[in-house]
């Protein structure tokens, strides 16, 4: 091989190198961002057919039914734990569960306290 055969391929070795290692960097982002703020308030313990789970609020969005919270069917086990005390406050990503109750329901698909 001759001598700009050998550049070419120090360049080549250069760019995959610098290429793996900002793909990397950019990629490894240690906190994704949440798409909201909100607080778990309570328990929701009326008895009807669209009512019961956990009350949560959500920072800056309006329950397009009225009410004052949403509600949640289920969270990781054990995240609030035995006796919480409440109010809880965690960011959340999530989506309303439009075929549950009219919008009152949201499904939570990632959780964490704040």
């Amino acid at each position: 091989m001759n001598n700009h055969g050998m550049k070419q391929l120090k360049t080549l070795k250069l760019f995959i190198t610098l290429t793996v290692i900002f793909l990397t960097l950019y990629s490894c982002s240690k906190d994704q961002q949440y798409m909201s703020n909100a607080e778990i308030i309570g328990y929701d313990s009326k008895m009807c057919p669209c009512c019961g789970g956990i009350e949560i609020t959500i920072d800056n969005v309006q329950n397009p039914n009225g009410n004052a919270y949403f509600l949640i069917g289920n969270l990781p086990s054990g995240f609030i734990g035995d006796n919480p005390k409440f109010p809880i406050a965690v960011k959340i990503d999530w989506e309303v569960d439009a075929a549950h109750c009219f919008g009152n329901y949201i499904n939570i698909t990632r959780i964490a306290r704040r």
